[in-house]
């Protein structure tokens, strides 16, 4: 089996032959008019494959790939059950990830704005051929200055041109979340409040809704708090994060890593020496201790395993015949390490933070209500800490908050754990009886199976 590891483009797994969970099925509830979906926004913790879904969605709406559909998507569920908007749309990638937030303002506006206009330019050349009159605005495409001005011009061109938009955004707070992590709030207001380029990009996308040259956004990220802080600019979209029939829209399930583990140990017949790994019990059951627990809707009833884990793992088993020394990726460690630094955003106190962490440790749960709009006045700084909690990913819904009132939430598994006691600074880091307490109990999330 060739595992993706750290590949993310749909053509490159596809045609490469790598292992794939098909997430094709979800096509047809995207698009459900039934329920309205047009712009949406899924949230999801760090490595869970949202960039290769957002590739996907690419490769299946974008026009100029309509003679790819065969070779790209034979054998998926989608395949033989296309839906009507299949190949109709151009499509506008843009991946946040490369703003850089590490030189003031000047760099920050300048690297957002070099997003935008590279991923337009991508969009001009690939589109060319087949229309024409694109080259209006590639002829003048180096006059535009500001991010919103080009995307107006964009979005008009293609509407009088009779042709509509889906617009694909990866990482959408990746530098914002860079800017809380780092402690820049100052700069970070700046940018998403009042008249801020990033919220006037986002007002301009709203007015291209409006106006129907943008016809569908599908945008990703981590946290909700940009998304909140953008306010009226952007009230357009839907957050289909927490509901049920999207719980498993990225991630893997588990019939997902049987596959995964069946066909490793059926290509690696010499890894069957080590019980650990020839033991197809006892190598799912560490998975699933390991990487597993995740539930995005209270009333979801599979757990679904971080899916990049699940590689990192499979790989080294495939590579080595041996576990990795780390359960945790160090990538994904540092990722999770600056994401927590964005706690402080919260207004909850080292202290309260402190007590917060003893408390999940010790009783391996929290009960709390989850912060719709981060920064009211009239919501307590603990609930928004762990509303941040659970979009990171280090907690989860609880298979007991479906019937409960405010969500139970729990630790999905035990690198989750690993990172929640262990890379905190001093002033919030849990105490060691909170280790000790550990060691006696095994986590909620692995025993409600």
């Amino acid at each position: 089996m060739r595992i993706p590891y750290g590949i993310s483009s749909f053509s490159d797994i596809r045609h490469g032959g790598y292992f794939y969970a098909d997430k094709t099925p979800f096509l047809p509830e995207l698009e459900s008019a039934e329920a309205g979906y047009r712009y949406l926004i899924c949230l999801r913790p760090r490595r869970f494959g949202k960039s290769t879904l957002l590739s996907m969605l690419e490769h299946y709406y974008d026009a100029g790939k309509q003679d790819q559909f065969d070779a790209l998507f034979g054998g998926l569920w989608i395949h033989e059950h296309p839906t009507p908007e299949r190949g109709k749309y151009l499509v506008l990638s843009l991946d946040f990830s490369p703003v850089s937030t590490s030189g003031g303002p000047e760099v920050l506006y300048r690297t957002f704005f070099e997003v935008v206009r590279s991923s337009v330019e991508s969009l001009l050349i690939r589109y060319r051929a087949r229309i024409p009159d694109l080259a209006r605005l590639d002829d003048r495409l180096s006059t535009y200055q500001d991010p919103e001005a080009l995307m107006l011009a964009l979005l008009r061109l293609v509407g009088a041109l009779g042709h509509k938009i889906y617009l694909l955004i990866d990482e959408y707070d990746h530098f914002a979340n860079r800017l809380l992590a780092d402690g820049d709030t100052g700069l970070y207001e700046s940018i998403v409040r009042g008249t801020g380029f990033v919220r006037s990009f986002y007002a301009t996308l709203k007015a291209g809704t409006g106006t129907g040259s943008l016809a569908r956004m599908f945008v990703t990220g981590v946290s909700p708090i940009m998304l909140d802080d953008l306010s009226s600019g952007f009230n357009i979209i839907t957050h289909i994060s927490q509901e049920e029939r999207f719980n498993a829209l990225a991630g893997f399930t588990r019939t997902d890593v049987e596959r995964g583990v069946d066909e490793i140990l059926r290509g690696n017949p010499d890894l069957q020496g080590d019980r650990r790994i020839g033991d197809r019990n006892v190598l799912l059951d560490t998975l699933e201790q390991h990487y597993n627990g995740y539930r995005f809707a209270r009333h979801a009833t599979e757990r679904m395993f971080n899916s990049d884990l699940v590689l990192y793992f499979l790989r080294r088993v495939a590579v080595s015949g041996r576990y990795p020394e780390q359960m945790l990726d160090v990538n994904v460690r540092t990722d999770y390490n600056r994401l927590q630094r964005i706690a402080s955003v919260s207004g909850a106190a080292g202290a309260e933070t402190r007590v917060l962490l003893e408390s999940i440790l010790i009783d391996e749960q929290v009960t709390s209500p989850l912060v719709e709009q981060f920064g009211s006045p009239n919501m307590h700084a603990r609930a928004q800490l762990v509303t941040l909690f659970y979009y990171m990913g280090m907690l989860t819904f609880a298979p007991e908050s479906a019937e409960s009132g405010d969500p139970v939430l729990v630790i999905p598994n035990r690198v989750i754990r690993e990172v929640l006691f262990r890379p905190w600074p001093r002033e919030t880091a849990p105490v060691k009886k909170a280790a000790a307490k550990r060691t006696s109990r095994s986590l909620k999330g692995h025993r409600a199976r």
